[in-house]
């Protein structure tokens, strides 16, 4: 989903730092209750390991303002901090973000609350590149892929992240930007499904109806997932916005089945779609 122009501008927090300022209350009600349950089950075999490790390429300013209530929120990188905190506290997070601005507020909020901070430059790509050489090939971590869109969800960017063998990843499929910018791919005004899913229009048949392009797209991104030995499990988190319209879904990449079980048990909560 593209983060509407208020949502990704920066305005003064509760606390003296730049938030986003105008967000959805799904983001609290649904991503960020998902991303801290999920990493609580996570905790388990974590704390097993000496480097325990999150990763974020799109980590914001750490805070957010919730549309229409005017209440303060942490953003994703503090929900994860808090939520290692039951068992296996993440010893490094590495977190990054085009803009500076997001970043280093999201840095300090996280420097208060003691977590062991690492910030790194650039975009999402350039970030991942450097981080990963980084991490202990023998430890265990986790990442949260929260793009503003769906062409920030390059396949190159989880290919990086996928050379770590105990590397688990929480993504953001964007359902608004498939729905709504699939005609623009199509007809070539766009690029974005190029980096999501290099090679999709081999696998779109101009006369198949719109949903049946849509499902070919994720199948053949789905097909890259299995090349690179990530499995994606078949059922996601759904979430919509305040007039019940698919905003995006997340779903969990994983080398090891047991992150599938987890994940089921996150959203056991109530009967979720399918993967497309």
């Amino acid at each position: 989903m593209k983060r509407a122009a208020a949502a990704n501008a920066l305005t003064q927090g509760d606390d003296g730092l730049p938030v986003f300022g105008d967000v959805g209350p799904w983001v609290r009600d649904d991503k960020h209750r998902v991303l801290g349950e999920y990493l609580k089950l996570h905790a388990h075999p974590r704390a097993g390991f000496d480097h325990r490790t999150y990763v974020e390429l799109f980590c914001g300013p750490g805070r957010a303002r919730v549309r229409g209530t005017g209440e303060f929120i942490d953003g994703s990188p503090v929900v994860a901090w808090k939520a290692s905190q039951v068992k296996a506290p993440f010893t490094a997070m590495y977190i990054a973000d085009s803009n500076s601005e997001a970043r280093d507020a999201c840095a300090k909020r996280l420097r208060k609350l003691g977590a062991p901070v690492i910030e790194v430059e650039g975009d999402a790509l350039t970030a991942a590149a450097a981080i990963v050489p980084q991490l202990d090939p023998y430890g265990f971590h986790f990442a949260f892929v929260d793009p503003y869109n769906l062409g920030e969800l390059r396949l190159e960017l989880l290919s990086t992240l996928a050379t770590l063998k105990r590397m688990d990843q929480m993504v953001h499929l964007s359902a608004m930007d498939l729905f709504r910018n699939l005609d623009h791919n199509l007809a070539g005004d766009r690029q974005e499904f190029d980096d999501f899913a290099p090679g999709w229009q081999e696998r779109v048949k101009p006369s198949l109806p719109r949903d049946e392009q849509r499902r070919a797209i994720v199948e053949h991104w789905k097909a890259h997932l299995d090349a690179l030995g990530l499995y994606a499990h078949s059922e996601m988190k759904q979430v919509r916005n305040s007039v019940n319209r698919d905003l995006y879904w997340l779903l969990v990449l994983s080398r090891h089945p047991l992150a599938g079980k987890f994940w089921e048990i996150v959203l056991d909560s109530g009967p979720q779609p399918r993967l497309l």
